[in-house]
């Protein structure tokens, strides 16, 4: 086994780096509930009923920032948003996080992340978020689930589908998006409040 006090310095920035990207995938599972929530198949009801809003719009900026969750100083995403809350209509500006990084100077990639297409500075999107009692003040992505790329399609905004198991397996629509948002919280909304259940 090699010393890493025997390698050059390339080869010790090489190796930390590496170290660096094993941990980030390794540290996944402190987050427990984000990262569990969306890996298994959820139904639209499923992921809204762990989830506080939903809101479609223009990512405008994306920044890293760190926080103290899972570990100080722990690396995140943060989106800001320009568009309207499709659960309670409310327009402005939204800012949301997720864990890890795509920016290629962090170093910082984890598997369950949203992918760098659906985050990037300029797109559109509809994205799912919710409050994490260790992370006060910040809306929570919890990962790819979270959060669904709109493109042009035949003339008319489509919510890109991610497969079999996701709330939007199949590109859809997205007024039929929004349509079935806002159908799922009235649902709930009209339910007894418990706790743990979305707004």
């Amino acid at each position: 086994l090699t010393s890493l006090h025997s390698l050059e310095p390339q080869q010790l920035e090489s190796a930390m780096r590496v170290s660096k990207c094993v941990l980030a995938l390794s540290a996944a599972a402190p987050l427990a509930i984000p990262v569990t929530a969306a890996i298994k198949a959820m139904t639209l009801r499923e992921l809204m009923e762990v989830t506080q809003d939903a809101v479609h719009g223009k990512i405008v900026a994306r920044d890293s920032i760190r926080l103290d969750h899972p570990w100080e100083g722990a690396l995140y995403t943060q989106l800001t948003v320009e568009g309207e809350s499709i659960r309670t209509g409310e327009k402005g500006t939204f800012k949301v996080i997720f864990h890890g990084s795509h920016d290629k100077d962090d170093w910082y990639g984890i598997s369950s992340m949203p992918t760098l297409q659906d985050s990037r500075t300029g797109g559109e999107g509809v994205l799912f978020f919710g409050e994490h009692p260790l992370l006060p003040g910040h809306n929570l992505v919890y990962n790819f689930a979270g959060l669904y790329r709109v493109e042009m399609g035949f003339g008319e905004p489509v919510v890109v589908g991610k497969g079999e198991g996701m709330a939007f397996p199949e590109n859809t629509k997205l007024t039929d998006v929004v349509t079935d948002i806002r159908a799922t919280h009235a649902e709930l909304s009209a339910l007894p409040k418990t706790p743990g259940l979305s707004k």
